[in-house]
């Protein structure tokens, strides 16, 4: 029942330097990345990098879950600079030693003089904050917005199974529990404290939840349209359109956010009977789902449909 939205222009900034150290898994961010080719180079984001890595663990400290619905910059980096050297010192170490970073010999070093640690961590978010995203902030803002809108409406409508079962492909409701399928860390009990709901434009394809008990459960998910902010229309993969033939990988590649059969007849000029054909075929082999909202049936990706794209591009 204290379920809440919230924005965090903290949490967009982290999201944006992942996306540039890993891109070969993102590669629907290629229109941002060389639009921000230039002026990225000209930052120094090491540190931030060897705490990111591919898989295992990046400290929460970084990303505090935001306290107010509409969190400011300034109000989010003071909190990353006030915390505890010992919750420093203890998330560096997790993320060193969990699932062998690579980038150890760079976090030992941090460990050797953690307030410096801290301090030099601050200053790569705030010179990536200032130099990749404040210059965009009111068009990512907007598609922040109608996400929480429509997550909101969804919620009004359908309660929280109707909230969770759109939200993420490995999230589901059962029983009265939110189930994160790919989630690693232990169950966490709300015990009265709610979950806080961030969408993320960077965050796409992937989940992400905080569930040390020290921060509030969050659950920081992709937002609508967020994939196709820069660019309308992505081009599928040569080889997924080989697989599944160009007009079908299309559609599959268009299915985030989820959308109606009219919306993408429209969107790419193809005629409705067509599109229910393709996406018929796509439900059929278990790569996209459909959901009725009122008089208007949602097609999305599935967790398979969403392994078929990540292989094509990987």
């Amino acid at each position: 029942m204290r379920c809440r939205f919230g924005a965090s222009q903290l949490w967009e900034t982290m999201s944006a330097v992942r996306v540039l150290h890993g891109l070969k898994h993102r590669q629907l961010y290629l229109p941002w990345v060389a639009a921000k080719r230039e002026a990225a180079a000209q930052l120094d984001l090491r540190g931030l990098k060897a705490l990111q890595p591919r898989v295992g663990f990046t400290p929460d400290f970084l990303t505090p879950p935001p306290k107010a619905s509409r969190a400011k910059f300034a109000t989010e980096i003071a909190r990353v600079r006030s915390t505890p050297l010992d919750r420093v010192r203890a998330e560096l170490i997790r993320s060193r030693d969990e699932l062998n970073n690579p980038a150890a010999p760079e976090i030992n070093r941090m460990l050797e003089d953690p307030a410096g640690a801290r301090e030099r961590l601050a200053d790569e978010i705030e010179t990536a904050w200032t130099t990749l995203i404040r210059p965009d902030w009111p068009m990512i803002s907007r598609v922040l917005e109608d996400d929480i809108a429509y997550r909101g409406r969804q919620l009004t409508d359908g309660g929280l199974a109707g909230l969770f079962d759109d939200l993420h492909p490995t999230l589901t409701w059962e029983d009265d529990r939110l189930v994160a399928a790919r989630h690693r860390d232990q169950d966490r009990e709300l015990t009265g404290q709610g979950l806080l709901l961030v969408p993320g434009v960077f965050q796409w394809p992937y989940l992400v939840m905080v569930v040390d008990p020290t921060y509030q459960p969050t659950v920081v998910y992709p937002a609508r349209g967020a994939a196709r902010l820069w660019s309308d229309a992505p081009a599928p993969p040569d080889p997924l359109a080989r697989l599944l033939g160009r007009t079908r990988a299309t559609l599959l590649v268009a299915l985030d956010p989820p959308s109606t059969t009219s919306a993408l007849a429209a969107e790419y000029g193809l005629a409705l009977a067509t599109v229910a054909e393709h996406l018929a075929a796509l439900h059929d082999a278990g790569l996209a789902s459909r959901r009725r909202t009122g008089h208007q049936v949602h097609y999305r990706r599935t967790e398979v449909g969403q392994a078929v794209v990540d292989a094509s591009v990987g």
